[in-house]
């Protein structure tokens, strides 16, 4: 007798048994026994029959009398009356015995716990009789939960003639052999351990594993379970019989919330026997000290079911886990996978379960269990809060889905059964996708409410008041159609007590910065907002709005550094809608940086992220970042496709347009359509002077305006917009200023232009902005080149093309180098640099790059006097007459690498070319 789990090698083993025996010159006769031909009567012993007919040759009368008694068996089978029993059962014996006198016979008989039972009682015949001939016979059975079955053990195993070998799981070191002859793999390969730990040993399961690995292909060693498997799992269902069925269905339902107390309590069978299932089920390799032992085999398990009984267990086992007091989400998974909508209980809990969802960042999740929630609301009011939170949720992953929520909200919000910051943020909601007229209701009710009295009306005004600049500050045009002004109404006194005062207050800061200029108290107020917010809901209007007052007061490298935390916060939560819109500020922040590469890499994953449907009128700006950058980096088709992107027409009454406008003026110019260009500048120039938000740190449209009026050869129409410049505010910022200086020397006559570029330079130096920086130290080499010092002109070149090259700025680095006709790499100097000192190094390449003593010593702090006795050491060791000769002494590299470097520090960080339109 071999017996064994079911999936354990016991077939193998009789069958090796059989070939042997074979070999050595015994006739076989076998059958195979199936679970579903067990109440088959005679079945067994048919089979055995013909093996024996085959052996023959011949018809024995005792065979032909069993084969006619078969084949004539009514639909319940043989009946005792049809057979004689005695007489067919001594033929058959007799003929085997005969047939064993020439040789040895095997017979041999597979899964015998399903042999029908006049079989069984057939073979149970032979076998008292085989002391007197030379057969033998082998049986296989599978062992359940309780060992061998009953009739089994007692009529054959505890039999006098029964030997039983027990067969064993798989070892790892039997695996490992398996694995290298399958697999080719080292013995020392941890393959080996990981197919023992999945299949317990399990022989089935152990050979569909290796099959997946050889299935999968390719260099891979590890671990791989595919269909394979699963198909095994699923075999292994049909044969370890009922019970232990309904068990680890139960186990695979419950999942961790699976023990002995509930799986008896869930089955109604009693606890012990259900130990011992479990414990057998460990045996046989389909479950572990923790459950299944692989995700894939729970799959199989649940993916076997119809799905009405899965329903049913889901649905009970909701109810017990819900009795058991276990955590909420673990209930909500049964009673969405149920679809259970009777329990009275169930609301409450898939509402906490959603809230528990949140707080964990597992936003699919909650709204899985809030849309399972709507179908079970009873009343209005409970609709209306489950509707609210599915929106919110949903909007963190899409804000585009989130819309189908929002027409009950607004009707809500009609009905007056929302709080004003609902309401507010329904404002902000059909703000975002420009829904004007929707957001200007929505404002309406705002202002209704706080007219009343009590804690509610100042809270309504607060979150009023917040969207009133959150309106001036973005989406002007909508504050003027409520108000006939773009500018929001002063905060009422004694509303600071209200929690959503320090939102309205942060909101105002960017307004005001917009409207008034920088203010440390703005920009204390939005560093406070900026490290302390916790990007826990929608609130991404109060994020923008601080993070902004430092882009728009040039503060670029705190606004770098604070974005950067956000968008590490977001990574953590896992919010698509909040990392799609930090990369869009990312992009925005690098693109002012200079750091083009970097902004087309924020830039696209922004947009992968989420559509541009999806962004709705916020689009624009990672767009415009995306237009920018490949203008400068010359990429002009790819620039061009972005332009391309369909957007609401309603983006061109927001912030967000200006930024697109100006983005597309400077790739209009930069490809030939200067007029086109232009036409942008002066529309961002309308809109912002409408909006009351005329100021250069926004958007620069006259300094862009009057560079397109360089390029179209009309210099006095580029003054007259550098004049208007001038006399708006916030020209303190070095990069306008550079940037306007820069401008100024394009009008110009050329003998004129280095003194102002120079000035440029300082400036675009000092702020950090390298692709101003860039454009400023070409348009000095061009000058000085056209003046005819070639040495400083190229030397001046020489910065301009690596700070063009940190920038990626191809068509800026082709033009400096078209100019001397050559590729710019290190200029060899005829004299050992090398004796010079530090400070003396320093004042050299001041001198060489043009500038003055006084502008020396001012620079490095030290006097004219001293300037003057470094420069006669240094004509002195170099062998040069005067500082004429010392730019072709002196190589970009050289300087680049000098201490103190006077143009180029190799860390300078600054922000990019949304100033920068060719002159």
């Amino acid at each position: 007798m071999i017996t064994g789990p079911p999936g354990f090698d016991k077939s193998r083993v009789l069958h090796a048994f059989a070939d042997s025996a074979v070999r050595s010159g015994a006739t076989h006769l076998s059958a195979i026994c199936l679970r579903n031909e067990q109440n088959i009567s005679l079945g067994v012993i048919h089979q055995v029959s013909q093996s024996l007919s085959a052996a023959l040759g011949e018809m024995p009368p005792a065979l032909k009398l069993l084969q006619e008694a078969v084949f004539n068996a009514g639909p319940r089978g043989i009946r005792p009356e049809d057979l004689n029993w005695i007489g067919v059962t001594h033929g058959l014996w007799e003929i085997i015995t005969n047939h064993a006198r020439r040789g040895a016979v095997l017979i041999t008989i597979e899964d015998v716990q399903y042999a029908d039972s006049v079989s069984l009682d057939i073979l149970l015949h032979f076998i008292n009789r085989l002391h007197a001939a030379n057969v033998f016979m082998v049986f296989t059975v599978n062992e359940g939960p309780d060992g061998v079955p009953l009739r089994i053990q007692s009529d054959l195993m505890h039999h006098p003639q029964c030997r039983r070998i027990k067969v064993a799981p798989y070892s790892s070191g039997t695996i490992s052999r398996i694995a290298q002859m399958r697999l080719g793999t080292e013995p020392d390969d941890p393959l080996a351990e990981a197919i023992h730990q999945v299949s317990g040993g399990n022989a089935l399961l152990v050979r569909s594993l290796i099959e997946d690995r050889q299935n999968a292909g390719g260099d891979g060693t590890g671990l791989v379970v595919d269909d394979g498997f699963s198909g095994s799992v699923r075999t292994l269902l049909n044969r370890i019989g009922s019970t232990p069925l309904r068990i680890l269905r139960a186990a695979a339902v419950l999942d961790a919330s699976a023990s002995p107390p509930l799986l008896a309590e869930m089955l109604h069978i009693k606890q012990p026997a259900v130990v011992r299932t479990l414990e057998w089920l460990a045996e046989i390799g389909l479950l572990g000290l923790d459950g299944f032992r692989h995700p894939a085999a729970r799959e199989a398990v649940l993916d076997s079911m119809e799905p009405e009984l899965l329903k049913e267990l889901y649905g009970r086992a909701a109810q017990l886990l819900h009795a058991t007091g276990v955590q909420p989400t673990v209930i909500a998974d049964h009673l969405v996978a149920a679809s259970t909508k009777h329990e009275p209980w169930a609301l409450d809990v898939l509402r906490e379960a959603a809230d528990q969802a949140l707080a964990t960042d597992e936003y699919e999740l909650a709204v899985r269990y809030l849309r399972y929630a709507a179908d079970l609301c009873s009343g209005p009011d409970e609709r209306i809060q489950v509707t609210l939170a599915l929106a919110k949720a949903t909007w963190r992953i899409n804000p585009s889905t989130a819309t189908m929520y929002l027409p009950m909200l607004v009707q809500a919000a009609r009905d007056g059964r929302l709080p004003a910051r609902d309401v507010h943020w329904l404002l902000t909601c059909m703000l975002w996708h420009g829904q004007y007229d929707e957001a200007e209701e929505m404002f309406a009710l705002l202002e209704q409410a706080e007219q009343g009295e009590g804690p509610e009306a100042g809270g309504a005004h607060a979150w009023r008041l917040a969207a009133d600049h959150w309106l001036a500050s973005t989406h002007p045009p909508v504050l003027h159609r409520l108000r006939g002004t773009h500018k929001p109404t002063p905060l009422r006194e004694g509303s600071e007590r209200h929690p959503a005062h320090s939102y309205a207050r942060t909101i105002s800061a960017l307004a005001a910065n917009l409207r008034d200029g920088e203010t440390e108290a703005a920009l204390r107020t939005a560093e406070k907002v900026l490290h302390s917010v916790q990007l826990e809901g929608c609130n991404i209007e109060l994020v923008e709005a601080a993070l902004f007052c430092f882009v728009y007061s040039d503060r670029t490298h705190e606004a770098a550094s604070l974005v950067e935390n956000l968008y590490a916060l977001a990574e953590r939560r896992a919010s698509p809608t909040w990392l799609a819109v930090l990369a869009a500020f990312r992009a925005h922040i690098a693109e002012h940086k200079g750091e083009m590469l970097e902004a087309v890499e924020w830039g696209e994953l922004s947009l992968r992220i989420l559509p541009p449907r999806s962004l709705g009128v916020l689009a624009a700006l990672p767009l415009a970042s995306l237009i920018e950058a490949h203008t400068e980096m010359g990429e002009y088709q790819k620039a061009e496709q972005y332009l391309r992107h369909p957007l609401p027409e309603t983006v061109y009454q927001t912030r967000y347009g200006l930024h697109y406008l100006f983005a597309r003026g400077h790739y209009r110019t930069s490809v030939g359509q200067a007029h086109a260009g232009l036409s942008d500048f002066l529309k961002c120039g309308t809109l912002m002077r409408s909006w009351e938000v005329d100021t250069p740190l926004l958007v620069p449209w006259r300094l862009g305006a009057a560079g397109v009026s360089v390029v179209l050869k009309n210099n006095a129409r580029a003054r007259k917009f550098l004049e208007l410049h001038h006399a708006t505010p916030h020209g303190h910022s070095p990069r306008i200023r550079g940037f306007a200086l820069m401008v100024l020397a394009s009008a110009e006559e050329v003998g004129r232009r280095p003194p102002l570029l120079r000035k440029a330079v300082d400036m675009l130096q000092d702020s950090g902005h390298k692709m101003e920086l860039a454009h400023a130290l070409a348009r000095l080499s061009h000058s000085l080149a056209a003046l005819g010092e070639t040495d400083k002109a190229r030397l001046i070149g020489q910065q301009a093309d690596r700070v063009g090259q940190r920038c990626h700025a191809e068509p800026l680095r082709r033009s400096v180098a078209n100019a001397f006709d050559s590729e710019f790499g290190v200029m060899a100097a005829g004299n050992d640099q090398n004796a010079l000192s530090p400070a003396e190094y320093r004042v050299a390449s001041m001198a060489a790059l043009g500038y003055t003593n006084r502008e020396i010593a001012t620079r490095a702090h030290i006097t004219i006097s001293t300037v003057e006795q470094h420069l006669t050491r240094i004509y002195r060791k170099l062998g040069v007459n005067g500082r004429n000769d010392l730019p072709r002494l002196f190589s970009s590299k050289e300087l680049g690498s000098s201490n103190g470097n006077v143009l180029v520090a190799e860390n300078s960080r600054h922000l990019p070319g949304s100033a920068s339109v060719p002159g």
